[in-house]
């Protein structure tokens, strides 16, 4: 569909101005401290981090397991991606905002320093420094993948998606240790535009070629040649009653609170009040854009290409262009093609950059510098930081040049992973009565609920919601059964969150 040079041209163009932007970042700010270049410190601006935020959060699932979703699970599968919109408020409210009110006056660094500073213990520490550790690297892995695929099919397999690989894990080498977090938010708000616009240009243009721009006669084409697509639970049975459960409940505390790249945007970046509160009620709606444009991509390839495999709905976006518009305009279709490859390039850089910088602070802050006490000037705590991302960039690319098979499960499985931690953050925020061993047994045997439901094969409905239940119960039985908590350690942390609640809250 594109020549070599076209496609190679937009890689050069796009990851161009990417690490121009990290370049200036840095000549702009250089001397911030490690928390600045890992959290921002409490300094985006709410618009930013809006649009931050609904980058990380998506992936370049949006343009290819996305639609290739829709067009498998069906209708009911949308509905069942949208019921966990309206909790996203609640939490945030409770949660999200305690923990952005407890970070303008404890300075947190990394997801664990909020825990370790309300239960003190190292050894909780470690296990969710590993367990975020392993949440994040194989989704960089993936979105590197995925670029690398993007330019294979954007180019009719002339380009090899190891070439472009290593040229996508190459700039982002170069782009995050120069700017760290400021630099991925401003770039990722960009990256959000392109990729949402993208998104819908795509498949407005598909139904504007196939059935002259008229939803109704789409919709007659779908039912006539698949009308399961509209029923429950779907064509492929997707959304059965466990799952209209276990999914909404795993989107809305795994996937959109405790996933570490989307906690630290909602938690440590904000500027002020008035940002969390625009973050609670603008994600619905930018969550809400960003599903349906997959959900409608998905519908309209039903009704064009209503026989793929499996592995073919995943490529339902080029396939359109192909054998659709380019039918009708060559022309037309190369730049749609072109859409695709920014709008992958778009969700895939924003996730990938997000996730190295975690797993970057996790080794750095969590282990180097709290848990083996390494001291050591600003100056060279920056160049450890820095190292770390560079480091772990480079192992991300290895990992995606060599995919293991397991690398999918555990995407799929990271959001069940991190659903037990969310009872003991509530518990770290609202009950004096919790204690260090029962945050240490519940996050524990959370754990093992977890890889238990995915072992009996029950993780593609339920998810980590066994693992949470387990860990809410612990939580509660182990506190009541050992020796509470110093009250000077929580005079100190109910202390914080209260002085803040003074300020925020009552101007």
């Amino acid at each position: 569909m594109l020549s070599v040079t076209a496609t190679w041209a937009l890689f050069i163009v796009y990851l161009g101005a990417l690490i121009a932007c990290g370049v200036y970042v840095w000549w702009r700010e250089k001397k911030q401290s490690a928390r600045q270049f890992y959290t921002a410190a409490n300094s985006i601006h709410w618009f930013v981090l809006c649009m931050t935020y609904i980058g990380a959060l998506m992936s370049t699932w949006v343009f290819f397991a996305g639609p290739g979703g829709y067009y498998r699970g069906g209708f009911a599968y949308y509905m069942s991606e949208l019921s966990y919109m309206p909790l996203f408020p609640v939490f945030t409210y409770f949660v999200m905002n305690k923990v952005w009110l407890l970070n303008t006056q404890r300075n947190y660094t990394t997801q664990a320093d909020l825990f370790v500073d309300r239960f003190r213990s190292p050894l909780l520490r470690l296990i969710l420094a590993v367990t975020f550790f392993t949440v994040s690297m194989p989704y960089a892995a993936a979105t590197y993948l995925a670029c690398g695929t993007a330019a294979n099919v954007a180019s009719g397999g002339l380009i090899d998606a190891s070439s472009a690989i290593i040229f996508v894990g190459i700039a982002i080498l170069i782009f995050i240790p120069f700017g760290g977090v400021k630099s991925v938010a401003w770039v990722s708000t960009v990256q959000a535009w392109i990729f949402m616009i993208g998104l819908w240009t795509i498949g407005i243009s598909v139904l504007n070629y196939g059935f002259n721009g008229d939803l109704f006669a789409a919709i007659s084409s779908v039912w006539e040649k698949q009308n399961n697509w509209f029923s429950y639970p779907g064509p492929k049975e997707w959304a059965p009653y466990s799952a209209r459960f276990g999914y909404p409940i795993a989107c809305a505390i795994g996937w959109t609170i405790m996933l570490p790249d989307v906690f630290i945007r909602a938690g440590y970046f904000g500027k002020d009040m008035d940002g969390q509160r625009k973050l609670m009620l603008m994600q619905p709606a930018l969550q809400l854009i960003v599903w349906t444009g997959c959900m409608f991509i998905g519908f309209v390839a039903i009704a064009f290409l209503p026989d793929l495999s499996g592995k073919e709905t995943e490529l339902v976006i080029p396939l359109l262009i192909e054998r659709i518009i380019s039918t009708k305009s060559m022309g037309y279709a190369g730049v749609l093609m072109g859409i695709f490859v920014w709008g992958v390039l778009a969700t895939g850089l924003t996730s990938a950059t997000s996730h190295l910088l975690v797993a970057g602070s996790t080794i750095s802050e969590d282990i180097l510098n709290r848990l083996l006490k390494l001291n050591v000037s600003p100056k060279v705590h920056m160049l450890l930081a820095r190292g770390a991302v560079f480091a772990l960039g480079i192992g991300a690319l290895v990992i995606a040049l060599n995919p293991p098979s397991l690398m999918w499960t555990l995407i799929m499985f990271a959001i069940a992973l991190v659903m037990p931690m969310f009872p003991v953050l509530v518990a770290a925020l609202y009950w004096r009565r919790a204690t260090t061993p029962a945050a240490l047994v519940a996050t524990i045997a959370g754990i093992i609920g977890v890889l238990l439901t995915y072992y009996y094969d029950m993780g593609n409905t339920w998810y980590g919601v066994f693992g949470m239940i387990a860990s809410a119960i612990l939580m509660v039985v182990v506190s009541y059964m050992t020796k509470e908590t110093d009250k000077e350690v929580l005079d100190e942390f109910y202390g914080a969150l209260d002085k803040a609640e003074t300020v925020y809250y009552e101007n």
